[in-house]
């Protein structure tokens, strides 16, 4: 979920007011710390304001079936071989899991304390920056989100990798720009031209114009969608 006015990703302590756990910011302190201590783990006042600050990429929920899924989209460098430290896709799933799992411990902590149906889980989205991804862990976050069907869990995963690719073309081009001709003027296209990417349409490769010399980069164009960082609109489950 995102907050309309600002386009932040909502934080832990919205999302607990969206789910009714929320009362007063003073109960909520209390009910942290509690939760911490009972982790053997004392926080100060300023790891307790950010603990209930924290923001997911994320956030889905279920209303039906009163789930809410924490989501975690990242793009890290893959890798055709498995390293000392593991595979790139698994480690960097660990590390997300690690990061939000006291988070999604809490919620849930809070609603049998109150008595709420809400059930917190997460969905990892990792798709590496040439653009390969593990489709069983994919599609499995897919399933999670309650996007069920074979072909449009499919039909996602080829869009996502596509438009990955589409993303680093965009950014390599740019760099050649810098080299061969005005560093100021790729800097420049490439905020504006990331900024266009949030379209609705996603239209990736539009025409690339200087806004001086009237360099043309690329004049190809394509109206497909794809996840670009975001999971797909599932079926009962609202997402921002």
């Amino acid at each position: 979920m995102v907050s309309e006015p600002t386009h932040d990703e909502w934080t832990v302590h919205q999302i607990l007011v969206h789910l009714g756990l929320f009362s007063e910011i003073k109960s909520l302190r209390a009910d942290v710390t509690e939760f911490h201590a009972q982790q053997d783990i004392f926080l100060t006042d300023e790891e307790i304001t950010s603990f209930y600050s924290q923001r997911p990429n994320g956030v889905a929920f279920n209303n039906k079936h009163k789930h809410c899924v924490f989501l975690e989209i990242t793009r890290p460098m893959d890798s055709v071989t498995s390293s000392l430290e593991g595979d790139w896709a698994e480690t960097k799933e660990l590390e997300k899991n690690a990061r939000y799992r006291l988070y999604i411990y809490f919620i849930n902590h809070l609603s049998a304390l109150h008595g709420c149906p809400w059930n917190c889980t997460q969905a990892n989205f990792t798709v590496g920056a040439r653009g390969s991804l593990k489709q069983t862990q994919f599609q499995d976050s897919l399933c999670l989100l309650g996007v069920t069907n074979f072909k449009a869990r499919d039909k996602i995963r080829a869009l996502t990798v596509s438009k990955t690719l589409a993303l680093s073309d965009i950014i390599l081009k740019n760099f050649h720009v810098s080299i061969l001709c005005s560093t100021e003027w790729a800097l420049s296209y490439l905020l504006t031209k990331l900024a266009n990417l949030q379209t609705l349409a996603f239209k990736l490769f539009q025409k690339i114009t200087s806004p001086v010399s009237g360099l043309v980069i690329c004049e190809e164009e394509s109206s497909d969608c794809s996840l670009l960082g975001r999971p797909a609109h599932s079926k009962g489950h609202s997402q921002h």
